[in-house]
């Protein structure tokens, strides 16, 4: 491993990580998807500075992929080239049956290793453009590297504009790398954060609802509102200030902590809401809470996050997490594990059920709380534990 970091990164010697240390925080950060795998990356950064995003991206796509060779040179035959130059002279339809005859006959080739075969040999018909002279030439390794280091940071045009290439170009080499042309937006997952602190999506919601943590977007979507008056428990909550479904099936859990000092721009929105649809702000918190009413962007932002791990910290189990979660919380959210206790002790005897693994006897999965008795109800057999 060591032997192809330093092929990878020029031999440079890491300080704070290992190379098997790195390795392990990019695993875990492409299991949490793309957000996961930009955090991941930021947090190497932030402890080592001499290593490149780019070096970083290429380090991904080897571990998602290792029996893939780095450099597959191909090697043409007579006949191989016969079929490229007629089907370039035929045409878009002629083209792409070439290729697809090609890749028939070699299917270890990529469609791009073709296309640049045909590039460089002239069977591409090139339009000249006013103003796109750099467009024709090659891209280099040092435009890959700031492709790579832009990607998700800036957009399309304004990577096309540094670069001096076309929008179409610039997506085209973001594909073939595996990279996307979206821009990331710092920002957490109600189900992916839920998942890494052991806590459940209806606590999490709770914390939204009470002001403990805070959403991009708290607006309600207009959908959810016409939803909630098309169900009829509108009309019942008008009539009677209350909501029985809500109000007799109120879980313990989901009861207010604390509330925040400071109103949240979340609160003044609902409070708009209740007044518009006619009922108290309490009844249009539950209905939040419940998932009745919606966001517009439900994603928690990162500062609220790092403010609920400095006052709030006493919410987080610290026996439940991993290590890296741990010294993720600790190093980049300032977690205080002793904050905000007394908050916490009104709901620590309802989380006990969390320090209990069950694992099921159909699938061998682990599961951990109350959620196993509902995994029961959903779980089947597979077939093999059938025969």
């Amino acid at each position: 491993m060591a032997d192809r970091w330093e092929q990878t990164t020029g031999g440079y010697s890491f300080r704070f990580f290992s190379p098997e240390q790195v390795d392990e925080i990019l695993r875990d950060g492409t299991r949490r998807g793309r957000e996961g795998s930009h955090a991941a990356i930021e947090r190497i950064l932030k402890h080592e500075p001499g290593l490149q995003r780019s070096e970083l991206w290429q380090r991904i796509r080897r571990l998602k992929d290792p029996e893939r060779p780095r450099h597959s040179h191909s090697i043409w035959s007579p006949e191989d080239e016969r079929i490229l130059r007629e089907g370039y002279q035929a045409g878009w339809r002629g083209k792409r049956e070439a290729v697809r005859q090609l890749l028939k006959h070699h299917p270890d080739w990529r469609p791009h290793v073709i296309w640049q075969h045909a590039r460089k040999n002239g069977f591409v018909q090139k339009i000249s453009k006013r103003g796109q002279e750099r467009s024709r030439l090659a891209w280099t390794d040092e435009d890959h590297r700031v492709l790579l280091d832009l990607a998700g940071y800036k957009n399309v045009r304004v990577i096309a504009k540094m670069l001096h290439r076309s929008e179409a170009a610039v997506r085209y080499h973001l594909t073939t790398l595996g990279k996307s042309s979206r821009v990331h937006v710092e920002g957490f997952a109600r189900s992916s954060l839920a998942s890494d602190l052991h806590i459940s999506t209806r606590t999490i919601q709770r914390f939204i609802v009470e002001g403990l943590l805070e959403v991009r977007d708290p607006r309600i979507t207009r959908e959810s509102l016409d939803c909630l008056r098309q169900s009829g428990q509108l009309q019942a909550i008008q009539s009677n200030d209350v909501c029985p479904t809500l109000d007799t099936s109120q879980d313990p859990r989901e009861l207010p902590v604390t509330s925040p000092a400071k109103l949240s721009r979340g609160k003044r929105v609902w409070a708009e809401v209740a007044t518009s649809l006619g009922m108290p702000v309490k009844t249009v918190e539950t209905l939040i809470a419940r998932g009745v009413l919606k966001f517009y962007d439900p994603t928690i932002t990162e500062k609220s996050l790092r403010h609920f791990c400095r006052h709030y910290g006493s919410f987080i189990e610290y026996d439940l997490l991993n290590r890296e979660t741990r010294e993720w919380l600790q190093s980049s959210m300032d977690w205080v594990r002793t904050s905000g206790k007394s908050a916490c002790r009104r709901v620590a005897p309802l989380r006990r059920h969390a320090q209990i693994m069950h694992r099921c006897e159909q699938c061998r999965r682990p599961i951990r709380g109350n959620s196993f008795f509902r995994h029961l109800k959903r779980c089947k057999p597979s077939q093999s534990d059938d025969r």
